[in-house]
């Protein structure tokens, strides 16, 4: 037996098969071990997830498929499950658990608990495009630094900018007047590039003339980032680095994020030199090692960058790096923000002359037939136009969700959300509610009167999220968007032939109109007119 040739080669040639078998079954099983370790942990999420009313999922892919598409499909589905579900309802992106609220009362708790004042791992998408700032910091970094900004951030450092507001708005007339009774255009374009040249004048004190370069890097980069930032969130299987890196968009997005930062990091920079150089002029004047200039020196503007300067030079601990994620914040936040709010704001009014009327009217009465620009008195006084404002931001939130993270149970009115998933506040579904705006699809800014504020939950009207996370640039964002609407109102009368009804939405990073913004212009008659009773 021995020497039979055959039976000694039997053992070497099954050998390396016994032993792929071998490993294949440990891989298997720990495989398995791991599946069941992962439910096991996963137990309590998903037995409260069980609780609450959804779409149904599949097995891994969760409702993840139901967000493929286009934007406009995008945003469809999310105006779709928001009124197909009591609040609040779960919905599953891959293994992620996502719990979407449109109850006031249950928004108030999640923006005022502790357990969620963490913006939700999701965000981490937009840090190559704002970094850590307060939009996207962790919590703690986002608590030393909002409280540094916050007191600077007030109506002195706001009525300082409302000269760069007239400047801009006035080009943007004079940018406008080209399409006087010359048939629609596409108001976007102009109003995105005023909103533009504003908030980088306001937080950088340089004007990047976007109203005069319709093909302005700076902007193109802004609007790409937020898209493709935004498109990872719905897109579960980009959501690894090592994946999205190595596709066409990964690659495409590493280049926006150099020109995005190109131009902060060397005005910044510049604007840092010059402030540490007239501080240092000021201590030789002040030790009598200089002489003082004879004339004193033109007074500049203060701007947003400089707060943060002064911030830094009186203790906090602001790197270069953090100057450069909290003036790239309010750039993102303050601009595009503010010029599609602008854009849905003018088009409503040119659907429903009515109302232009109404905001006219009140124009007038502080302005009359003068040329005189905006003061920071006449923006207080521009009640009506803030109502408009606010009943735009209802009708069309331009920021249609925010996302938290759950870092431990939370009990809400009658649901607790577990510990590890994700909380969706959704505006868009809220702001549609017919038990709190009556008709919701009817656009109406005497909702907004200050009697039928009273009514609602204070947490029913929640366009800058709220809590003590809230948008630091609310008021910015008020004050700048009154300046332009009220600015083309006193020069220019609307009129468009969308209806209410055509105008379809799709979403990136903001929520926009698929359509465009399109309305015709006549030059305005300067007299009041009379509105029916």
């Amino acid at each position: 037996m021995s020497g039979n040739p055959v039976a000694s080669l039997l053992p070497t040639k099954l050998a390396p098969t016994s032993t792929f078998s071998v490993l294949m079954s440990c891989t298997i099983v720990l495989l398995f071990v791991s599946l069941l370790m992962y439910k096991w942990r996963r137990r309590r999420l998903e037995k409260l997830a069980s609780l609450m009313p959804g779409p149904p999922a599949l097995p891994i892919l969760g409702n993840g498929l139901e967000f493929m598409g286009s934007p406009e499909d995008v945003m469809g589905k999310i105006i779709s499950i928001s009124s197909s579900y009591e609040s609040p309802f779960r919905v599953w992106i891959g293994p992620l658990l996502i719990v979407v609220l449109k109850n006031p009362e249950d928004i108030q708790i999640v923006l005022n608990s502790s357990k969620t004042l963490g913006k939700d791992p999701l965000y981490r998408f937009f840090r190559n495009t704002v970094g850590t700032g307060l939009f996207s910091a962790p919590v703690e970094k986002w608590k030393k630094n909002r409280k540094a900004i916050t007191p600077a951030f007030n109506n002195r450092l706001l009525e300082n900018f409302v000269p760069v507001f007239n400047e801009q708005n006035k080009y943007l007339i004079q940018k406008l007047s080209k399409h006087v009774d010359k048939g629609t255009f596409e108001l976007f374009d102009y109003i995105s590039a005023a909103t533009l040249d504003i908030i980088c004048q306001t937080a950088l004190g340089i004007d990047v003339k976007a109203q005069d370069n319709p093909n302005c890097e700076f902007a193109q980069a802004l609007y790409r980032a937020s898209e493709l930032d935004y498109m990872r969130i719905y897109k579960f299987w980009l959501h690894t680095d090592l994946i999205f890196y190595n596709t066409g968009y990964g690659k495409e997005l590493s280049k926006i994020y150099k020109q995005l930062h190109e131009m902060p990091n060397l005005v910044i920079k510049k604007r840092k030199d010059e402030y540490y150089q007239r501080k240092q002029r000021q201590r030789l004047i002040d030790e009598g090692k200089m002489k003082k200039p004879e004339e004193e020196e033109p007074k500049r503007m203060r701007i947003f960058l400089d707060i943060l300067l002064e911030l830094k030079d009186s203790g906090t601990t602001f790197t270069d790096d953090d100057l450069r994620d909290e003036v790239v914040t309010m750039m993102v936040g303050g601009s595009e923000t503010s010029a599609l709010t602008n854009c849905f704001c003018l088009l409503l009014l040119a659907m429903h002359p009515e109302i232009q009327d109404k905001v006219y009217n009140e124009v007038y009465s502080i302005f009359g037939d003068s040329d005189r620009e905006v003061t920071w008195d006449d923006l207080n006084r521009l009640v009506y136009l803030e109502q408009v404002l606010k009943e735009t931001l209802r009708r069309f939130a331009v920021g249609p969700i925010f996302l938290r993270e759950v870092k431990e149970d939370i009990d809400l009115t009658r649901y607790t959300i577990p510990g590890g998933c994700t909380i969706a506040l959704c505006p868009i579904a809220l702001h549609m509610r017919s038990d709190i705006y009556p008709e919701p699809e009817k656009f109406d800014p005497d909702r907004f009167l200050p009697e039928n504020i009273a009514k609602r939950h204070k947490y029913s009207f929640i366009p800058f999220s709220g809590g003590p996370r809230g948008c630091i640039g609310s008021k910015y964002a008020m004050y700048s968007m009154k300046t332009t609407v009220s600015t083309i109102l006193r020069n220019y009368t609307l009129q468009t032939d969308v209806k209410m009804e055509d105008i379809k939405l799709k979403v990136d990073l903001l929520m926009r109109s698929s359509i465009g913004y399109p309305v015709t212009i006549k030059p305005r008659i300067r007299k009041p007119i009379p509105i029916p009773a």
